[in-house]
């Protein structure tokens, strides 16, 4: 029987979820018996639910019939669940349906409180072990993210944290995906910071690292495990507590050094800001050490193993199309190929924090990696010939713009008219460097030079080879006189 509270719920419900099909499910009525008492309730304009339906009213509905036959059918298909695929297994609305099948006129409210209680009493208690790892032992690694704004952007970055479980000391680094290359310059950062390399290193569901669903760990990741001489684990899934430490250190970190500030004004700005966060939290003492962590690891690292004396070379390669401009893109970021190569494509290997332009085995140019969108490396000796052909380019190119402003300045004030001879200048960069030819340039106007390419060319040449200094004879030859008599007698005796 329906009570004045009953249909009061299904005005409630129906407001709540906006379902007929969920208000049927949640009180165990049929759909065409809502249906109805909402219209009914539609069409009252004024007066209440008691007026149209008296409290001693009484409506059919499908009885919710809880006996040993129905508990034990539930039963029956919750234990048959332990045996299948977790996708494959039936839900309480599944097991509804099919007791409803079978005759039994039952709510879903009913049954998925039995699949709940059966669940509560089969759910074996779970106990955690207290871990404690000798001195540089044992180290754990976890992926993160954090929203940061970049550069007016809002971004999802990635945060790799590792986490040394003696000492409590954390490191992390901002990267942008979580590929093998990241996972594995996070290591090299990470052994290079601590000075060392733990026993064993523990992981919780990283993916380029272990494939949980083959049970194989990644082929990339054991030569790079056996280059460093580390052993390594993972968690089960879902289990991260079988980790062991303290405090969750991605959590902390992330509260730690972004809480207070999310934006900056570039991807490097944020990983400095990162780094100095991490130094601040590896000075101050953790609960239960004995020492801070940056004084634990000090301790610890003699117990490590040391790094390998060969640098493991962490890159990997991408194709990449010259543009009519002379550039090459990659992860939105533009970089400048020499004008003089012909070929329309070339090889791009990416470091972590620079990219090299290769033919084949030749190299073609080099240039800091750029994170963000929209950015360039411009290399204005790249463009020289094209200038050579075309001078007039040159005065409000994006390439120089690039260059230093003490060398923009010289151009400014002296060649806006003879871009040549200024070109002249820049093929002295080649010789030098940018950094070079800047000291030239200072040291020239300093001394009330004008800055010309003969007098640029002289004081570059004069610092790069200098005049040789006189040879000093440490040990000089000594020189005596001959004694003569000897001579004198030896004239006698032939006589």
């Amino acid at each position: 029987m329906l009570t004045v509270v009953e249909l009061n719920q299904i005005e409630q419900l129906y407001k709540k979820y906006g379902s007929i099909k969920q208000v049927s499910r949640e009180l165990g009525i049929s759909r065409n018996t809502v249906r109805k008492y909402l219209r009914n309730i539609d069409a009252a304009q004024e007066g209440s639910l008691l007026e149209i339906y008296p409290e001693n009213r009484e409506i059919n509905r499908p009885k919710s019939v809880v006996n040993d036959e129905l508990i034990q059918l539930v039963h029956n298909y919750l234990q048959d669940n332990l045996n299948k695929p977790r996708k494959q297994r039936l839900s309480a609305a599944e097991i509804h349906r099919l007791a409803q099948g079978r005759g039994f006129q039952v709510g879903y409210t009913t049954i998925k409180s039995l699949v709940r209680d059966w669940n509560e009493s089969h759910r074996s208690r779970e106990v955690f072990v207290l871990q404690d790892p000798p001195e540089g032992y044992r180290a754990e690694f976890d992926w993160g993210y954090v929203d940061l704004t970049l550069g007016n952007i809002v971004q999802k970055v990635s945060l790799a944290i590792f986490t040394i479980n003696y000492s409590q000391y954390r490191f992390g680094r901002l990267f942008l995906n979580q590929t093998s290359f990241d996972v594995i310059q996070a290591h090299i950062e990470f052994f290079n910071e601590i000075q060392g390399i733990p026993e064993i290193i523990i992981y919780d569901n990283v993916l380029t690292v272990y494939d949980y669903h083959r049970k194989i760990y990644q082929d990339s990741f054991i030569r790079f495990a056996v280059h460093y001489g580390f052993s390594y684990d993972v968690c089960n899934v879902r289990s991260p507590n079988e980790k062991g430490t303290d405090e969750e250190s991605v959590g902390y970190i992330r509260s730690q050094a972004f809480s207070e500030r999310t934006s900056f004004e570039s991807f490097s700005e944020a990983q400095d800001w990162l780094i100095e966060s991490l130094r601040r939290i590896n000075q101050n003492h953790v609960y239960r050490r004995e020492l801070p962590p940056e004084e634990g690891l000090v301790r610890e690292q003699e117990k490590m193993k040391p790094l390998p004396s060969l640098e493991y070379s962490n890159y990997f390669t991408r194709s990449a199309k010259i543009s009519k401009y002379s550039l090459v893109v990659f992860e939105g970021n533009y970089y400048s190929v020499p004008d003089t190569f012909r070929s329309r494509s070339i090889t791009l290997k990416i470091f972590a924090d620079r990219i090299d332009l290769t033919d084949g085995s030749v190299a073609i140019a080099s240039h800091q990696r750029l994170y963000g969108k929209g950015n360039y490396s411009l290399d204005i000796t790249h463009y020289l010939k094209t200038f050579e052909k075309k001078p007039g380019a040159l005065r409000h190119s994006k390439v120089l713009g690039q260059l230093n402003e003490k060398i923009q300045n010289l151009y400014k004030e002296y060649y806006l008219d003879s871009p040549l001879e200024f070109i002249e200048i820049l093929y002295l960069i080649q010789t030098t460097s940018p950094e070079g030819l800047i000291s030239a340039i200072d040291h020239l106007t300093e001394n009330g030079i004008v800055p010309g390419y003969d007098t640029l060319r002289l004081f570059l040449f004069q610092n790069l080879n200098p005049m040789i200094e006189p040879l000093e004879i440490i040990d000089p030859v000594t020189v005596t006189e001959p004694d003569l008599t000897i001579y004198d007698q030896m004239m006698r005796c032939e006589a």
